[in-house]
């Protein structure tokens, strides 16, 4: 049975190339986030095509970097919006572009571009709240993991993630310093535990 869904991860990486991304900080930050994606299946209530938007989303979540490094945000959307992707339907698209520009920007549901008729009932969604939904899950999901690799470094690339007990656990083992991605992953805690109702918490054990 051919995966048509390789297909579309491949497509996803193509762009990412065309648009000098990073192919080493792409996979990092696509482990990463599928972790947490994995993690969390018996609270998020996504399934795996909304895995393979989150998927599509790391890969592409800096290619607004080739145009400008100012608005990254917004040329990303604009990069998304206007590039076919095999296999994604319109609305898919204005997800992920969604997903990307919100990965920067502070997240407002008043703000979000979205062009198809969302009043209207979809084969894959059932209204406006839920999409709206959808793109606030991934875009935490996807901040989180970016601020596990806020220096590039592949630092946290390995960790265990477990949830229990309302908290999402990152369980790391690096012998450096991680203050960075401490930093960082303490500010976006808060809009993930806002929209998960599950809070964030960095465990870092240095090994010898």
């Amino acid at each position: 049975v051919h995966d048509f869904e390789q297909d579309i991860v491949t497509c996803a990486r193509g762009i990412s190339k065309r648009y000098m991304g990073s192919k080493r900080r792409a996979e990092t930050l696509e482990q990463i986030a599928l972790t947490i994606f994995d993690s969390m299946k018996r609270v998020h209530g996504m399934g795996r095509r909304e895995r393979l938007l989150l998927r599509i989303a790391t890969l592409l979540h800096d290619c607004g970097k080739y145009i400008s490094m100012t608005h990254t945000a917004e040329c990303s959307y604009q990069i998304v919006m206007s590039t076919e992707i095999i296999g994604i339907s319109h609305l898919e698209r204005e997800i992920i572009a969604n997903v990307v520009r919100y990965n920067i920007r502070d997240f407002d549901y008043n703000m979000v571009r979205m062009e198809t008729e969302l009043d209207e009932v979809t084969d894959s969604f059932s209204g406006q709240n839920e999409v709206m939904l959808l793109i606030a899950k991934l875009t935490a999901m996807l901040r989180l993991a970016n601020s596990m690799d806020r220096s590039h470094g592949q630092k946290l690339k390995d960790c265990r993630i477990t949830v229990k007990d309302k908290t999402l656990t990152v369980s790391a083992e690096y012998s450096g310093d991680i203050t960075l991605e401490a930093v960082s992953f303490e500010q976006k805690a808060a809009f993930f535990e806002e929209i998960f109702g599950i809070r964030p918490v960095l465990r870092h054990k240095k090994y010898v």
